[in-house]
């Protein structure tokens, strides 16, 4: 019965990793049945194994005492629920509450249940999932071309991320994996794969035409350069250069510069500062109701309208969001949690430089700080297919860091 536990966990997980990029976020076919099975699975054998019981209890000793990260999250997640009080859509609140402890019990489930060998099948399967999604991306490109259009603003490519901004985001979390694969593996097949993926993946970030992107791209070959291997330093010099001679690309990179484009970011801080400073600076106004309060105080402060068909979902800075829609307790629990995690993902992946696989620990901890980075200038703590994809890498890395503690 137990063996049936595990296996079933490992199994559906193993689904999820591979398709969660593939599938829609809502609907009948979205992931979320597989993580409702999960769930179902999980209150069983609650219910019937007395060593899933015991081992649940221990898990959660793990939590409260030695993972930092988990609990940091787990306490962030706590405040949002908290936050129905002051939320005018509740049902909002609570909605999206839920959706977070989703991505807690992913994180849970990939952190606590599996071995080294699962884990490694499903970071394969993480891996691989992107490549499809790169492929799409390609034929996407393709039948533009063929209609007779080009890559630019009116024509970005969104692949099965369902929006642009998040194909250049989830490409960025993952793409430096494979680039770290194909400077250090050993095994010729393994790095033709590596080299092809990462090429995929830029292409994503190009046509996806995400300024963000890019920036973050050459940070985090500097972070590589900087952090872990000076040889990465050419890499990091001839990038800009050729992303400059892309013409799309060297489009958008120009564009960091044009304040017409940037004003309207700028309205929408302003804006949020007069939300922050309207007797919400120590609760906030409820989690993910920023687009819902935003008509009210736009209109009431129409120096700081865009335009009528702009309705934000966040203020298009991560610690802004948290601020306007937590509070101060949001705030400082968000950045707990960014210092904690940084902390101990840095130190575990320089202790990791003779691992086998330490590749796959220096990739994803750059991509988790070139996604932070992005989090600066927009705010990517939304959108389902790249939490799942950042609760993912969390979990990999808190796995394992969090494995020299306990064993």
């Amino acid at each position: 019965m137990n063996n049936l536990y595990k296996n079933s966990i490992y199994l559906i997980l193993l689904a999820f990793s591979a398709s969660f990029a593939l599938l829609p976020s809502y609907g009948k076919l979205s992931p979320d049945l597989l993580i409702y099975m999960l769930i179902l699975i999980e209150i069983v054998a609650l219910l019937f194994l007395s060593v899933e019981r015991k081992r649940f209890f221990k898990d959660i000793k793990n939590i409260l005492f030695k993972d930092r990260v988990f609990l940091s999250l787990l306490l962030l997640n706590v405040l949002m629920y908290l936050s129905v009080f002051v939320a005018v859509s509740k049902e909002t609140t609570i909605s999206h509450s839920i959706r977070f402890s989703m991505y807690l019990f992913i994180f849970y489930l990939i952190g606590y249940k599996l071995n080294t060998k699962q884990l490694k099948n499903i970071i394969i399967t993480f891996l691989s999932s992107s490549i499809i999604v790169s492929l799409i991306t390609l034929c996407q490109v393709i039948y533009i071309n063929m209609l007779g259009n080009n890559i630019d603003m009116d024509h970005r490519i969104a692949s099965t991320l369902e929006n642009p901004n998040n194909l250049g985001t989830y490409s960025i979390l993952i793409i430096f994996t494979f680039i770290t694969l194909f400077i250090k593996g050993k095994n010729i097949k393994l790095k033709i794969l590596s080299f092809v993926s990462s090429l995929l993946l830029l292409f994503n970030i190009i046509v996806s035409q995400s300024r963000n992107a890019l920036i973050a791209l050459v940070a985090g070959v500097l972070i590589l350069t900087l952090f872990y291997n000076k040889r990465y330093v050419l890499f990091s010099i001839i990038l800009p250069i050729i992303l400059f001679i892309i013409p799309q690309t060297r489009v958008r990179l120009l564009d960091i510069f044009d304040m017409t484009q940037n004003s309207s970011r700028i309205k929408i801080w302003q804006l949020t500062e007069i939300m922050i400073k309207n007797k919400n600076e120590l609760f906030g106004i409820g989690y993910e109701n920023y687009s819902i309060e935003y008509p009210r105080y736009v209109e009431s402060n129409m120096t700081y309208f865009v335009r009528e068909s702009l309705k934000p979902l966040h203020p298009h800075n991560a610690l802004l969001k948290f601020q306007v829609e937590l509070g101060i307790g949001g705030t400082i629990l968000f950045l707990l949690f960014l210092f904690i995690s940084i902390w101990i993902f840095y130190k575990f992946t320089a202790s990791q430089i003779n691992n086998k696989y330490n590749f796959i620990y220096i990739g994803f901890f750059t991509g988790y700080i070139a996604f932070q980075l992005m989090n600066i200038l927009d705010c990517y703590y939304g959108p389902t297919k790249l939490m799942y994809s950042l609760f993912i890498i969390l979990a990999v890395l808190n796995n394992n860091s969090l494995r020299q503690k306990i064993t």
